[in-house]
Formats: C-alpha cells, structure tokens, sequence
C-alpha cells in the first residue's frame, strides 16, 4: 500500500527570459511556521525597545528627582537667608526707632537743663554768685565726659546714617552702641539736673534766710537823727534808753519791709502813733514807728523792700521822721548791725 505523501507549496524563481527557472519547494508547515517567526521576532524587538525606553525614562525620573530635592535645598537655603536679613531688618528698624525715641527724651531732659541753667543765671544776676553754696552741692559727672559721650553719639549716628554700603549686622551693632551711649549720656544729664535742681533749692532757701534777715534800709532817706542807745530824752531832758533808730524824712515818705516777713501786729500807741510790726525767721522782729499811714494789714505777707506805709509824725514825735526798731526774742537790738551800708 502506498502512503500518500503531504502537500508541499513551491516557488518558482524566475530571473529573466533567458534565465533558467529555478523552482523550490517548501512544506505547508514551514509557510505557516515562516510568517510566525517574523511575527515573533518583531514582537521581541518592539518588547526591546519598549524595556529600553522604559530604563532610559526612570533614568530620567531619577535625575529629575535628584534636581528637584537640590533646587529644593538651594531654595530653602535662599529661604533661610532671606529670613535672616528680615528679621536683621526688623531688628536694626527696632533699633532706630529706640534710638531716635532716646534722642527725643535728651532733646526734652537738654531743653528742661537748659531752662534750669536759665533760672539759675537768672538767680545768680539778681542775688549775686556767693549766694550758691557750691561745697555742700552732689557731684556729677564732669563736662568732658558729657561732651565726650556726645561726640561718640554723633559719630556712631553719621555712620548708622552713612550712604556708604554697610553690612546690616554692622549697622545694627552701631545702633545698639549708640543706643547705650545715649542712655548713659542720659543719666549724667539727670545727674546734672538734679544736681542743679538742688543747688538752686540751697541757694533759694538761703536767699531765702538771707531775706529774711533785716538788712534793707526801710527809707529812702539814710539820715539818723537818734542812735541805739541811753541819749537824752528831748521831752523831759532826763537821760533814756533809746530801743531803736531814728530815721529823718519828709512826711509822706514811703517806708519798707526790712526783710521778708509776716504782718504780726498793726495798730496805735499814744507813744508810739502809729506803727507796724514784722516779724521774721531766727526770732526777730521789726517795728515801724511814728507812721502817717500804715498800709499793711495783719497777716500779710511781705518781702523785703516792699512799701509798708508812708513817714510822718504821729504819737509823741518832735517831728517826721521813722523810728526803726529791731527785737531777737523781744530784746531790742542796735539796728545798724543789721542794716546795710548807708553810703
């Protein structure tokens, strides 16, 4: 029995006319298997390709991941910098601000030494320069340490305000510098102006003794006609104790307060006429004789020079004229070692 043989495919080669024809068979299992391996064979490089361009993608990722995460710490970097400068800013604006709030509260505190400086002045051309005591008076710092403090300000405040380019941090040091020469600058100015407060206290309140001392002629008229003393009575001719001084005038002459004092007693005296009595510190007393009017009143106060009545001639008088007289715990004493020169 013959076996049939399987079904083959050929394939004739023709190369030309007169070319000979070549003729090639093939087995239907090797045209299907054929196309089946192309098929496989692109599908493995299509897959080779699509691995590669996967690899060379992550690569990528990766790299762009790297590049991220360093802009991210160069940016945070860039950040922190930045914070630093603004809060330096912030800082050194602070600064300034304090700065010039100190530099307004030393023009006020300059201003206020200054006025005292003036009342001072003042004092010293009205009551003359040994009235201020100046041994009993607090030390302060002296001027050269203030004028020094104050050159170091201003040069410190040039350089804060320089165009120059500086560093912030520089600036800021500059700042606080100036800051803590102003403040020292400060307490010496309130050094000084207490210490000046309390001398013009000292002074003013011994001016104020001294005022109260009976010193100032009480008439314009500088002429006795009676010292203190035992003289001879020009009533009765017998020898008497004169307890004051007699002043002549005009009648009508103004007559003054020897010294700062209170009107303790105003009134008449057959003897005496009318009168005025003042009294004063350290237990002394002024009396005021003989007046044609009297032109305080009790109680009021007085200062030294100030008109207290007119001259005249009144009670047991021989004529116008001021009987002074001067009382320490209501003994009488001579006047005229109290008095100022009459010339």
């Amino acid at each position: 029995m013959t076996r049939a043989r399987k079904p083959t495919w050929s394939f004739v080669v023709m190369r030309g006319a007169d070319k000979t024809v070549k003729q090639f068979s093939v087995s239907k299992r090797s045209v299907v298997a054929a196309p089946m391996a192309a098929v496989i064979a692109v599908s493995g490089c299509v897959a080779g390709l699509q691995m590669k361009a996967a690899y060379e993608l992550k690569q990528l990722e990766e790299q762009l991941s790297n590049q991220s995460s360093e802009f991210a710490q160069t940016t945070a970097g860039m950040d922190a910098v930045i914070a630093g400068k603004d809060e330096a800013i912030v800082t050194l604006q602070r600064e300034l601000l304090e700065l010039s709030r100190q530099t307004q509260e030393m023009k006020d505190k300059m201003r206020e030494l200054s006025e005292l400086e003036s009342k001072l002045k003042l004092f010293i051309e009205k009551y003359g320069s040994s009235t201020l005591d100046t041994t009993s008076a607090p030390t302060t710092r002296s001027g050269s340490d203030v004028r020094h403090l104050s050159t170091s300000y201003k040069a410190r405040s040039a350089a804060v305000h320089s165009p120059a380019p500086q560093h912030t941090a520089q600036i800021a040091s500059l700042a606080q510098h100036t800051s803590l020469d102003l403040q020292a600058l400060s307490l010496m100015v309130d050094s000084m102006e207490t210490s000046m407060e309390q001398t013009l206290r000292m002074a003013q309140n011994k001016r104020k003794t001294v005022d109260a001392r009976p010193t100032y002629w009480p008439t314009r008229s500088k002429q006795l006609t009676s010292g203190f003393g035992y003289r001879r009575d020009p009533f009765t001719g017998r020898a008497a104790f004169h307890a004051g001084i007699d002043i002549d005038g005009n009648k009508g002459d103004a007559v003054f307060s020897a010294a700062d004092g209170t009107v303790t007693e105003v009134g008449y005296d057959s003897q005496y006429g009318k009168y005025v009595i003042i009294t004063h510190l350290g237990d002394l007393q002024t009396a005021y004789m003989h007046l044609e009017r009297s032109d305080a009143r009790e109680g009021d106060l007085v200062v030294r020079g100030e008109k207290i009545g007119q001259l005249g001639s009144s009670g047991r008088s021989t004529g116008p004229h001021l009987h002074f007289q001067i009382m320490q715990r209501s003994e009488p004493v001579n006047p005229l070692k109290y008095l100022a020169s009459r010339t």
